[in-house]
């Protein structure tokens, strides 16, 4: 349900970027950082960013599961409305 909730807010998301009137600026200026920073990150930060998010993975409690799916989901409705509210033109 989680994942289902989060491509619902992203497709909200994305529906909102693409009719700004700086959508075009906007994507030039993100595609540009997105290649800089992929040739300053070498192979062996990947790996290690790789290995790192594995043994989070590993190490994570339940707990600690169920409080971060109860943060996504609060983050998630402060989406909404921050989206909510740029579409009636506030």
């Amino acid at each position: 349900m989680l994942d289902q909730e989060l491509n619902d807010i992203w497709k909200e998301l994305k529906d909102v970027w693409s009719n700004s009137s700086q959508t075009e600026k906007i994507n030039i200026q993100m595609s540009s950082l997105i290649v800089e920073l992929k040739s300053k990150v070498s192979q062996f930060e990947k790996d290690s960013i790789k290995r790192d998010i594995k043994t989070i993975k590993t190490f994570t409690s339940q707990f600690e599961k169920d409080s971060i799916t109860n943060d996504i989901r609060k983050i998630n409705s402060a989406i909404r409305k921050i989206i909510e509210y740029f579409k009636s033109g506030k």
